[in-house]
């Protein structure tokens, strides 16, 4: 675990080796392991929001990691093993990532491929971004957002959104006017955030700590009055560890393709009738 972890996670990997332990041993082990400088009242205030958030639960006065966030600790595990088993060779790799902004850049700047790059894709095929939550786009440069709008003009890009809140449709709307094809609300049959460029599939896997942070925030916002760009640029850039598996696969690649351009035209018909 880095030097950057947060105090939560840092709690979670103590309490995996050892449970139950009290407040006052939690800190002593924080301070010993990690040369920790939180207070006692801090270590209070985390364990609160953790007790909040169904991830620990007291016995008496100890604490132990609840059964459900161990349930979801141990089902991220295996879809990563697994993603990673089924895909693991010469054409795969597995990227670590520090924040969410570092992901968005590469998938910007590298992966959405070209006939030279990393991931080439010499046949232009359509390119594919499916989402649980659209990835909010500040903390990106005015240069990359010149790149996506020359790459959504020369590649057809199909992006489906699972979700329908306020900041999913910021950011898709926006990506709309630069070119994308967007479905929002619908479902698909990816678990995790993925790519698909050329012949290539990105899939993402995010730490369950990003996923229940990234929920809270867009289920707060909900109008303009709630925007906090500050709040969004901190989570953005703030430090996760974040896993990406790239593996060519053209079967996988052309399968997940024509699933977005179904749901895509499928969104854009129903438009059109509802026009009529």
């Amino acid at each position: 675990m880095t030097k950057k972890s947060s105090t939560s996670e840092q709690i979670i990997e103590i309490l995996s080796n050892e449970w139950p332990l009290t407040t006052k041993q939690i800190h002593h082990r924080l301070k010993r392991n990690y040369a920790s400088i939180i207070s006692y009242q801090a270590v209070h205030k985390h364990l609160k929001e953790m007790l909040k958030d169904k991830m620990i639960v007291k016995d008496s006065q100890k604490i132990l990691l609840s059964y459900s966030y161990i349930k979801k600790l141990s089902d991220y595990a295996k879809r990563l093993e697994s993603s990673f088993g089924e895909v693991n060779g010469k054409d795969s790799k597995m990227i670590m990532f520090g924040s969410l902004v570092g992901v968005g850049r590469f998938a910007v700047n590298e992966f959405n491929g070209n006939a030279s790059g990393k991931y080439p894709n010499p046949e232009n095929k359509d390119f594919v971004c499916m989402w649980n939550h659209a990835w909010p786009l500040i903390g990106v440069s005015q240069e990359e957002h010149e790149t996506m709008k020359r790459t959504f003009s020369e590649t057809v890009h199909w992006n489906i959104c699972k979700n329908n809140t306020y900041l999913d449709n910021l950011t898709s709307n926006y990506l709309k006017n630069l070119g994308k094809n967007i479905a929002m609300n619908k479902e698909f049959s990816m678990k995790n955030d993925t790519m698909v460029g050329g012949n290539y599939v990105m899939q993402i896997f995010f730490p369950l700590e990003f996923e229940k942070e990234m929920e809270k925030i867009y289920k707060k916002i909900k109008t303009e009055k709630d925007f906090d760009i500050k709040e969004l640029f901190e989570f953005t850039t703030k430090h996760y560890e974040i896993k990406t598996i790239i593996f060519k696969n053209q079967q996988m690649a052309d399968s997940l393709r024509e699933e977005a351009k179904k749901i895509c035209l499928g969104e854009q018909k129903i438009k059109v009738k509802a026009k009529k």
